[in-house]
């Protein structure tokens, strides 16, 4: 008895274990940081106060601040929307080939930095860039436009960047509709747009409400676009915390907005956090919704305005309904191509620019050659930034992985109190502005030689990539067949045995996308550098970072063009190890 009871016990605490590393990592470099903002936040000359609280209560800038700040997530959340649905449907009923194309084009832009296709943004909304010398030639404009280091430039740069954010739940949401449902009301009399509105749009809710909260939760702290393709008109919060503590040292003030802008966050994740949440559930009614399911929740539960406007009109809704089916197809090819259009735009111009042979930044190149490649590879400041950032992003993913994938293990194959908390705790990163934990960050380390020291961008990577690394391990264990787990056990394996020969050998492929997206998001990473940055510890985005404000060279373009090819064989050894994976396990089943 006493035996049974320790092997209980003993079974009890394994979620402990695989937990307790990437728990001792959160606490140290981001729930301690974190709290000691707040409290800074509370005090002044050296005693506890709200004296900040109170200036920014009483303070008019801020507001205009902050009503700027909400006014565009709100906006470049919409507009994503209006923009990612038809491509997210249009993915979602293509054949498997064609999706997995369309998907790779989505996610190219968003594995790729943030400051390439800023700088891409910055050549194509110039006044002698190729989109106003288009409209001149036409004859739509007499005068080039002003579209860039303005609201416009802000607006079209940030919807590029947040669009995949948008494009993923909601195709996620969308290939989860079983489309016979729509079939079956098309069956009953219903044209195919009004069938829409009472099948797949209540279904893809879910998904829709994701994709919302991720884009607005991402616009409120984003630092980096609006920074570079922003006037002095268009100051954000993200960047008046930056103010405060790079420029002006006033540490009370950062502190308490960057405390007040991590309220907001961790309010309105808080509220959508089972939607955030639903990939650890096990018992999602979206993974496979039947025609009872979307009759009792999406049609009864949620009728939509239209639906109910069609009722009380139902001739004219009938006439406006036959009006759009004609035309459908065409509109939702043509929207579908102008988001796909506006997530590779900034690359047909960065990727001729790398081989320019003009000695300035000037579209289209007058000539080829490879005199920036030549120019790049002869200059020690930028090979020692690109040696710090590969050294060091690739070390923090590494941690990230062993951190991470214990902790995904232990989620998703054990049940525990408390087992919600910790997942968003976990993936709170990928929600908390960078810009508030690069700021806490540096006040934690302040005062001592952590500071422009190698271990605190390792720290910091690391931090941020851990979440990319639990998410996608627990999607691939969620899709893991463990027949040949149980295989293994019947033959007398045991479970160290049957993790080390089956289940991570099967696991490669979702192994390496974890590694893949920690690395990425450590190497392109610019705002914990802003902070945390010192002589002997200067990453590559801040080499390209005062390159965009100071030269704008076509040196970021041969970077791109160097960051790209190193994605696509990353893409293709992954695609590689995929298959042979999947051949042994073929063989293996067989």
């Amino acid at each position: 008895m006493s035996r049974v009871r320790n092997g209980l016990i003993g079974r009890g605490l394994i979620p402990v274990w695989l937990l307790l590393p990437i728990v001792a990592l959160f606490a140290v470099g981001y729930v301690l940081p974190l709290s000691q903002l707040v409290l800074k936040s509370l005090q002044s000359e050296g005693s506890w106060s709200l004296k900040s609280y109170l200036e920014i209560a009483h303070s008019p800038t801020f507001f205009w601040i902050v009503l700027r700040t909400l006014t565009l997530a709100a906006t470049v959340t919409l507009i994503c929307l209006l923009v990612a649905y038809p491509l997210a449907y249009m993915i979602a009923r293509c054949s498997p080939r064609v999706a997995s194309l369309m998907l790779l084009v989505v996610t190219l832009p968003y594995l790729t930095s943030v400051l390439i296709r800023t700088y891409g943004w910055i050549v194509l909304l110039g006044p002698s860039g190729p989109i106003n010398k288009t409209l001149l030639q036409l004859g739509v404009i007499s005068e080039p436009l002003q579209m860039v280091f303005n609201a416009a430039g802000v607006y079209i740069g940030m919807v590029q960047v947040q669009l995949p954010l948008m494009v993923f739940p909601l195709y996620a949401a969308l290939a989860r509709v079983n489309p016979s449902l729509t079939k079956a009301a098309q069956s009953l009399g219903s044209p195919p747009t009004d069938a829409f509105l009472r099948v797949t749009l209540p279904a893809s809710m879910p998904g829709l409400v994701s994709g919302c909260t991720l884009v607005f939760l991402s616009c409120l702290g984003f630092y980096i676009t609006p920074e570079l393709l922003g006037g002095p008109d268009d100051y954000l919060i993200a960047q008046g915390i930056s103010l405060r503590v790079l420029i002006l040292g006033n540490f009370s003030d950062a502190a308490a907005q960057s405390s007040l802008l991590l309220l907001a966050v961790i309010m309105i994740f808080l509220v959508f956090r089972r939607r955030i949440a639903e990939e650890l559930d096990d018992s999602s009614r979206f993974d496979d919704i039947s025609p009872l399911g979307a009759t009792a929740s999406g049609l009864a539960a949620r009728r939509p305005i239209v639906e109910r406007a069609s009722l009380l009109s139902h001739h004219v809704g009938l006439r406006i309904h036959e009006a759009l089916t004609s035309v459908r197809r065409p509109l939702l090819r043509f929207f579908a191509g102008l988001a796909l259009l506006l997530l590779t735009l900034p690359f047909a111009v960065v990727i001729p620019l790398a081989f320019s042979d003009a000695p300035y930044l000037t579209f289209p190149p007058p000539g080829y050659s490879l005199r920036w490649f030549s120019r790049l590879f002869s200059n020690t400041q930028w090979l020692d930034a690109l040696s710090f950032s590969l050294r060091w992003a690739g070390l923090s993913a590494l941690l990230s992985v062993a951190v991470g994938v214990p902790a995904a293990f232990a989620l998703v194959r054990h049940r525990f109190p408390g087992r919600l908390a910790i997942y968003l705790l976990l993936i709170s990163p990928l929600i908390v502005p960078h810009v508030v934990m690069a700021v806490s960050l540096f006040f934690a380390l302040a005062g001592t030689s952590l500071i422009g020291s190698p271990l605190a961008f390792a720290l910091g990577y690391a931090i941020i990539g851990a979440p990319y690394a639990v998410v996608v391990t627990i999607a691939g264990l969620k899709r893991f067949d463990r027949t040949l787990e149980r295989a293994a056990t019947s033959l007398g394996a045991n479970q160290i045995t049957i993790l080390r020969t089956v289940t991570l050998p099967l696991l490669l492929p979702t192994l390496a996308s974890a590694a893949i997206f920690a690395f990425i998001v450590g190497f392109d990473d610019v705002v914990f550098g802003l902070f945390l940055s010192g002589p002997n510890a200067t990453p590559l985005p801040m080499r390209m970072w005062d390159n965009i404000r100071l030269e704008i060279s076509p040196q970021i373009a041969v970077v791109a063009v160097m960051f790209l090819a190193v994605l696509a064989i990353l893409g293709l050894l992954r695609l590689f190890v995929g298959a042979a994976i999947e051949g042994r396990r073929s063989q293996a089943k067989t």
